[in-house]
């Protein structure tokens, strides 16, 4: 695999969401004015506002926000509980152990929002994720915005640095998320623009209908047509593309007072197709050219044809695999909509085939993201809709919607968890957890899949108020799943331990059922061969597979073998809802 980082074909990945995964910072100075620019925007710097409890119920209203009388999906969208850098740094122990080693970051440059995807300054880490936000702030205030190369580094931008070399010293990747679609409301270019029209040395930053816009109202160009605080950055202008390629270098190669220090390995590029495709062709060749073997990651969540031209002419290594997600959801999770193991088949090969190789091999496969529905929520509301786009996903927030269940899931959705997270670990291209999955958190999709990560150490509420506001009789412990976490880390620890053939090898079918959903498949490399058979269905079956050679099968869950007659054939039994993983004797 020449010019392509193949070191992610063979790594577990984290997404890390930084405002909600550890706080250790308890005197960060954030105020409400630290927040305005952004949504919800019908807020006044004088509305009652403060750090939200970490360890609080998700649903209830706090007193400051009953003081609003605003909803409480306004309010909940105006939450901080402010995780922060050395929160982070303080759980890569944690991670180590779980077993990850590549780490993806969501945004951490400097925004007014809880995301960070309306970044104000690509070039600087937000100074409230830092432990000296006032005078960062002032540092970035006085510089010059156009010098991009020479920008300081402040103590957040320091201690992000060293968040990435102990990440580095502990064997693990980092990745951060590159968001440059659009830049936020609050940016010096924008803001510039909003006071000097077509006179600003920004006017050409955005896309704007100046024959439209008037002193009071500026029409211009918003990532989806319609996010105020996300105006589209101009690809036709130098400046633009300087800025971008400049924030690119400083992460990747950082030189801090001339001398070098250790950089990411790689960027996700957020909603890539936002961008002309020729630009993301010249930024990963000059990525290629600072750090030969950085992933360059789009998240392109479009359908495969459209998707193909941005690998082929390489503008990317690899894609977010959503639609590795969005058809695992229709076989393993849906009930009544749900998909045969022949059409799954179909939809996995229509893929791989499409893709090129490898794109394949580095693809980041997923079971949810910040942007969906905690996996296992997905599971105990597999009826409620019929989803196969992101967009249906991103439009369809349940933090309002009655007939939406929010509790905890149960044992048996607990299974088709685990069969997911097995096939997800087995398949070709690299497995994505979601902070928090590990520990069993659920949620409905944004902002509810966002909530703060449950630390053992911590003691929360009970959850009594469900979606909606509505109380629930029967209260939701907010606890670690120890029995998930056990399952977590030993499928992590199976795929490393099997990294060659699970990163590498052919994928073949065995069986796929064209009713049933029931799906028997093997991976293969070399002498290797292990073997994956899930059944999906409420009654166990018993299938007959061939290997074309006479071989001794281990069972990996309990240790048992399984013979193969003279021609390789052998009989498989599943149990209802279950898996089992099968690995050859040598």
């Amino acid at each position: 695999m020449d010019n392509y980082p193949s070191w992610a074909a063979q790594v577990i990945w984290y997404e890390i969401f930084p405002e909600r995964f550890c706080r250790k910072n308890y005197e960060n100075p954030i105020s409400s004015l630290d927040i305005l620019g952004t949504t919800p925007w019908n807020f006044s710097k004088d509305s009652a506002w403060e750090i939200h409890p970490w360890t609080s119920d998700w649903y209830r209203r706090q007193p400051y926000e009953k003081e609003n009388s605003k909803s409480l999906k306004i309010n909940i969208l105006r939450r901080r509980y402010c995780g922060d850098l050395n929160g982070i740094i303080s759980k890569l122990d944690y991670l180590s152990e779980l077993g990850v080693n590549a780490l993806y970051f969501t945004p951490m440059q400097y925004s007014p929002s809880l995301h960070r995807y309306d970044g104000t300054n690509f070039l600087h880490i937000d100074p409230f994720l830092g432990d000296n936000a006032l005078e960062d702030l002032k540092i970035i205030s006085q510089e010059d915005f156009l010098d991009f190369d020479n920008a300081a580094w402040t103590s957040a931008d320091l201690l992000a640095l060293e968040m990435i070399k102990k990440a580095h010293s502990l064997g693990m990747k980092v990745v951060f998320d590159g968001v440059f679609n659009h830049i936020g409301y609050n940016s010096k270019p924008f803001q510039d623009v909003m006071k000097n029209a077509q006179k600003s040395e920004f006017a050409d930053w955005f896309l704007i209908d100046w024959e439209k816009s008037t002193k009071k109202n500026l029409v211009y160009q918003k990532f989806w047509g319609f996010v105020k605080e996300m105006p589209k950055l101009n690809y036709g202008c130098k400046k633009v593309k300087e800025y971008v390629f400049s924030t690119l270098k400083r992460w990747l190669k950082p030189i801090v007072s001339g001398t070098e220090f250790e950089g990411i390995d790689g960027w996700r590029i957020d909603h890539a197709i936002g961008v002309p495709l020729t630009f993301w062709k010249s930024a990963n060749a000059y990525v290629k050219t600072l750090k030969p073997d950085a992933l360059f990651l789009g998240e392109l969540i479009e359908p495969l044809e459209v998707i193909k031209p941005y690998l082929d002419e390489k503008c990317f290594d690899s894609v977010m695999n959503y639609g590795f997600y969005f058809s695992l959801l229709q076989f393993f999770v849906a009930q009544n909509n749900s998909i045969s193991a022949l059409q799954f088949d179909k939809l996995l090969r229509s893929q791989l085939k499409l893709l090129n190789l490898s794109s394949n091999f580095l693809a980041m496969n997923l079971l949810g993201t910040h942007d969906t529905e905690r996996f296992a929520s997905y599971i105990v509301n597999r009826d409620l809709k019929k989803y196969s786009s992101f967009a249906e996903f991103f439009e369809n927030s349940h933090i309002e919607d009655k007939k939406y269940n929010s509790r905890c899931p149960n044992d048996f959705e607990r299974k088709i968890q685990k069969m997911a997270v097995v096939f997800e670990f087995s398949m070709v291209g690299s497995p994505m957890i979601y902070y928090g999955d590990e520990l069993g958190m659920w949620g409905a999709n944004d902002p509810d899949c966002r909530k703060p990560m449950i630390w053992p150490e911590l003691s929360f509420e009970d959850e009594q108020i469900l979606v909606g506001g509505r109380r629930t009789k029967k209260y939701d412990k907010i606890e670690v799943n120890q029995n998930i976490f056990d399952f977590y880390k030993r499928i992590i620890n199976f795929r490393k331990s099997n990294i060659e053939v699970l990163s590498w090898g052919k994928f073949s079918t065995l069986y796929a059922d064209k009713e049933k959903r029931v799906y028997i498949y093997e991976r293969t490399l070399k002498k290797e061969r292990i073997i994956f058979g899930f059944n999906r269905e409420l009654e166990p079956c018993s299938i007959e597979i061939s290997l074309g050679v006479k071989t001794v099968l281990k069972n990996v869950l309990n240790g048992t073998k399984l013979d193969t007659d003279n021609f390789g054939h052998v009989r498989l039994t599943l149990e209802p809802v279950s898996f089992t993983i099968l690995s050859q004797c040598e």
